[in-house]
């Protein structure tokens, strides 16, 4: 398909060509002082204000890098000296030469590094609901601007070129202020938020690092490793009660394949951040936090480490949005009242402000700034360093490079990945003749991704294998192992030898030429490719005969497995193909007749996908719906309302997420297992309550009368209960001591004869987070039937990251088909649809939409 990570360009830069110093101060302009209870500042007054001290200030210039998905222009300033604004693309291209060695002399790194100015760039707002750090960024840029600040401002903003993104997330900054706006002066006044406060992944906004599947992680990545090369990157946030702020050094275990200046340079920023908050009195520094630890998770803070930049965030305690809480000393969690190495000087409770929160933040960002500019030179040189010890020296065992074969059962989505992969600044070449490498025979076009490249940790993580180390003092409860090809499906190998080949340095995807569709009655598209299914969903909505095939067959020069898609060659389908081609790249293949292929139509299925009402949203629902646009599959968004409706005649396929089953029936999870405010009442009317028992009785009558149910990870259990199904999840009730498994990759056996498995190849992985894991039994009566479509093996589950309790999923089923009455349930025990990033295992969802067993009448 055309790209979806298309580039993104900078706009214009807005540069002050009036005063040195701003004029306007925040209060002046905004009525208030900025953290002010009860007033929150929102995303357009920060732009305005961005823009005003831009025309006020030589110091300030706003740069345009971007749209979020609802539209709103993405901003970043930037600030620094009068001198350095009129040299900012030199400096910018210092930091582009000094981020690749090849080609640099030491002698000539460091006379760029003398030359050059650091640069720093800190973002706010990623996290909607954490209010605090966006407010900052207005009274922050205006200090840097006048030179109010703990520092000769002259002199450091002649060492450093700040970046301040005030708002990564624009569209959630916008709901959650006028959220709590309409709050105010109610019993709901700053209580929690009972949506996504990002359109598809509202917290996991910051889980997007690896594959940048949102516009606004591709114009933030865009700016640090394509247009801006930062050596230094903070990411504010805030936490619930507990310290008043954490900030780095984090905790073990790092990540082996980050380069250790980076981890001594967090502890170095860090630790003068922690020194300058409690020279001005701030108490309650915490560091070393268990949940900080400097392993992999596919955040924007640990995906700038893999690409050489020293990378912090901060953690900052929450008042409720913009109302003050009062803190009652034996509310504080009992490390925190002990002083300690780590926390020398606790916090002994009271009242905490939104004022409170932006005075922490700001110091926080002066420190920033102030240890940036002062290490100058070292961090420029040090980034050079990294990336030519990333080049020149190997670490024992290191592989010498990844090979990603052209001939794949999926090149559609194999391109997706060299996509991701370029964008992460991946260095790929491409194949001009075949050759030979670990004895193996790889075919002209294929990919050679070499180790020895400036971003070595980022192509070692997205790549590589990776032993969790055992025996730490941290359970981790992220991502123990990315390895994105086996995610999307995708076949490569790991070579460990040099080997000799022709090479071309990729520039861009090399998408194939649409090709032009055959001319033959009907036409074959392969269901092992997820670009099918889109042009499929494309094709039937506009009323084109699509067949599914229920068995393999074979065509003139081609085998097509079962479930492949036959269309009817009419002239429609001729003007529709070749846009749909250009955009998915899918193969088509000629078909003469199908009288004797095995066959059933389709018609194009009316979906209902339900969205509950949960403090910030279900984000696995966010990305099921961010996967169904990414496809053009139409859907309907079900609330508890519409649920509790009747559902027949109206729906086909009803989709709910991962979620608590509690939560899906009654809106409040149980007691114990929810870290957000759980309370009844917390809510407006509107938005308490689940599906109720109303809603349970409308799926059952749903599903009976000829509905299919699609249930994902953990909401599978509830229906498999109500429906009484012959299905149980086998991982009820055991502890974390007993079985536990961080978001990794497990070994599937699939049958891809069965209607859920069409497409899928044999042997598969699955996404394991939290999920669940199910046994059946021979059913009691003909009203129930079963068929397993996915299982773990006897033995060897894990394939990727890490494991306790193996033994408990041995044999065990993870994707179950049942039957009731005249519909069916698709039980996926595993999160199929993971942040947009297990493309290998998509089919199983968009196979329960397309089922070929659906009754045509």
């Amino acid at each position: 398909m055309n790209s979806k990570l298309a580039r993104l360009s900078i706009i214009s830069l807005v540069l002050g060509p009036l005063s040195t110093h701003a004029q306007t101060t925040p209060e002046e302009f905004l009525g208030h002082q900025v953290g002010a209870d009860r007033h929150l500042i929102d995303y357009h007054q920060i732009r305005e204000y961005f823009d005003l001290l831009a025309e006020e200030s030589e110091r300030v210039s706003v740069l345009n890098i971007g749209e979020s998905t609802l539209g709103e222009p993405m901003i970043m300033a930037v600030i620094t000296s009068e001198a350095n604004m009129a040299n900012l693309d030199q400096y910018r291209e210092i930091a582009r030469r000094l981020s690749d060695p090849r080609g640099l002399s030491d002698e000539e790194a460091r006379q760029l590094s003398e030359s050059g100015k650091a640069i720093l760039l800190i973002q706010t707002g990623l996290h909607a609901i954490e209010i605090a750090h966006s407010q900052h960024s207005v009274e922050f840029i205006y200090k840097l601007a006048v030179g109010d600040t703990p520092f000769d401002a002259d002199e450091v903003l002649d060492d450093v070129i700040v970046l301040l993104i005030p708002a990564a997330n624009p569209d959630g900054q916008l709901m959650v202020v006028d959220w709590y706006r309409n709050s105010l002066d109610t019993p709901y006044e700053g209580g929690p938020f009972p949506h996504l406060y990002h359109h598809y992944a509202g917290h996991d906004n910051n889980r997007d690092g690896i594959t940048n599947n949102l516009v606004e992680t591709r114009a933030v990545s865009r700016v640090m490793w394509h247009d801006w090369f930062p050596q230094v990157y903070c990411d504010h946030h805030q936490a619930g009660p507990g310290s008043r702020i954490f900030v780095p050094p984090f905790i073990d275990p790092p990540d082996p394949n980050i380069h250790p200046l980076i981890f001594s340079g967090i502890d170095l920023i860090g630790s003068n951040v922690i020194y300058d908050l409690q020279a001005d009195g701030l108490k309650g520094v915490l560091h070393g936090s268990t949940y900080a630890s400097a392993w992999w998770k596919g955040t924007l803070t640990t995906n700038a480490m893999v690409h050489n930049t020293i990378a912090l965030f901060t953690e900052t305690a929450s008042s409720r949005l913009g109302t003050p809480i009062y803190v009652d000393p034996n509310e504080i969690p009992e490390f925190l009242t002990r002083q300690s190495l780590t926390f020398p000087d606790p916090w002994p409770g009271g009242w905490w402000h939104l004022r409170d929160a932006v005075e922490y933040i700001l110091r926080a960002s002066m420190s920033l700034v102030e240890t940036t500019a002062r290490h100058r030179e070292d961090l420029l040189y040090n980034f050079y360093k990294m990336g030519r010890d990333a080049v020149e020296s190997p670490r024992p065992g290191d592989p010498f490079a990844f090979v990603i074969p052209s001939e794949q059962v999926d090149y559609p989505t194999t391109l997706r990945l060299i996509e991701m992969l370029q964008f992460g600044r991946a260095e790929i070449h491409q194949a001009t003749e075949a050759f030979v490498a670990n004895g193996m025979n790889y075919p002209a076009g294929s990919f050679v991704i070499p180790v020895a490249q400036p971003y070595r940790p980022y192509v070692l993580n997205m790549l590589g294998e990776r032993e969790y180390p055992a025996g730490v003092p941290f359970r981790l409860h992220d991502n123990a192992s990315h390895a994105l090809p086996i995610q999307m499906g995708v076949a490569f190998s790991q070579i460990d030898e040099p080997f000799e080949a022709s090479l071309e340095l990729l520039t861009g995807v090399p998408y194939p030429s649409a090709m032009a569709p055959p001319t033959s009655p009907y036409l074959v598209l392969d269901a092992r490719e997820n670009a099918s299914y889109a042009l499929a969903f494309a094709l039937l909505e506009q009323n084109a005969d699509v067949y599914r095939s229920t068995g393999n067959f074979a065509g003139d020069g081609y085998d097509a497995p079962a479930g492949s898609f036959i269309v009817s060659n009419t002239s429609q389908v001729q003007d529709a193909l070749p846009g749909l081609l250009g955009e998915w790249h899918a193969t088509v293949h000629a078909l003469a007749d199908m009288d004797d292929i095995a066959s059933v139509a389709l018609r194009l299925p009316r979906i209902g996908l339900y969205q509950s009402f949960t403090p910030n949203g279900n984000m696995d629902e966010g990305w099921t719906r961010f996967v169904l646009d990414d496809f053009d599959i139409p859907f309907t968004t079900l609330f508890n309302e519409d649920v509790r409706g009747n559902l027949n005649g109206r729906y086909d396929v009803i989709v709910f997420a991962d979620e608590n089953p509690a939560v899906i029936r009654t809106g409040l999870p149980e007691p114990g297992t929810f870290r957000y405010p759980s309370e009844r009442g917390a809510f407006p009317p509107e938005y308490q309550g689940g599906i109720g028992e109303e809603g349970i009785e409308a799926i059952r009558n749903f599903v009976a009368g000829g509905g299919i149910l699609v249930a994902l990870d953990n909401a599978g259990p509830l229906f498999a209960s109500e429906l009484e199904l012959p299905v149980q999840n086998v991982l009820t009730g055991l502890s974390q001591d007993e079985f536990f498994v961080p978001t990794s990759l497990l070994n599937l056996s699939v049958d891809n004869q069965a209607p859920i498995g069409y497409g899928m190849p044999s042997e598969a992985a699955a996404l394991f987070f939290q999920s669940v894991a199910y046994s059946t039994r021979l059913p009691t009566t003909g009203a129930w039937d079963r068929q397993v479509v996915a299982s773990y093996p006897d033995n060897d589950v894990l394939l990727r990251g890490w494991i306790l309790g193996e033994d408990r999923l041995a044999r065990r089923a993870a994707v179950v088909d049942t039957g009731y009455m005249d519909g069916r349930v698709i039980l996926i025990g595993f999160r199929a649809q993971h942040r947009g990033q297990t493309h290998g295992t998509y089919k199983l969802i968009f196979n329960a939409l397309l089922y070929p067993e659906r009754d045509e009448t």
